[in-house]
């Protein structure tokens, strides 16, 4: 059942990252990108906005301390999730509450402005199935600035020059660290056994 389980997760990966792939290539090709970015601020909230035309059937759940969906995160931890060890209560959310949609599928978009670049992440088959836990179907990448794209270059977190890439505490079996598991999807994509091998 495990080995079944692992092999969907992989297919709704590729999935996700196809479908995420091809709106930032929406979102750069645009000349009407929206919103413009600025890390940190309350006027970022709204960015990921710019982001929800190039999805079909969006539902909305806006940022963490306005939803009250059960499909989307809500406040600053959720104990629904739990880190890639699985060794802790709840997850960090703090880096996924600046935006958040879900797709008619259930695929959930998280966005995050905390940093010089957004992040954006996704829980690949919806809050209501589980794992629920990061680096099993919740997968975080950068959205890194750049010229030559047009607008944003999608970077796997973990990737190297990634804010978290440090594997060995936010994509490691060992650490207790709430947002352990934020760094993985650098290592789905590039390695083909990864599901195959979670544990």
């Amino acid at each position: 059942m495990t080995k079944i389980n692992n092999i969907k997760l992989k297919s709704q990966f590729k999935e996700a990252y196809s479908i995420l792939s091809q709106v930032v290539k929406s979102y750069n090709a645009d000349e009407e990108q929206g919103e413009v970015f600025t890390p940190n601020t309350v006027i970022s909230r709204n960015f990921y906005k710019s982001f929800l035309k190039y999805f079909s059937s969006v539902t909305d759940c806006g940022y963490y301390d306005t939803t009250d969906s059960p499909f989307c995160l809500n406040g600053t931890e959720d104990s629904n999730y739990k880190n890639f060890a699985k060794n802790t209560k709840f997850i960090s959310t703090l880096r996924l509450n600046d935006g958040q949609f879900y797709l008619k599928n259930g695929m959930l978009f998280m966005f995050d402005n905390n940093s010089a670049n957004p992040f954006v992440s996704v829980d690949i088959n919806g809050k209501g199935n589980k794992p629920n836990v990061w680096g099993y179907d919740v997968f975080t990448f950068e959205l890194k600035s750049s010229e030559k794209e047009g607008g944003f270059e999608l970077v796997p977190m973990g990737a190297p020059g990634t804010v978290f890439s440090n594997k060995a505490k936010y994509c490691s079996l060992d650490s207790s660290d709430t947002s352990n598991g934020i760094a993985c999807a650098y290592y789905a994509l590039q390695n083909e056994e990864y599901f195959k091998n979670l544990p």
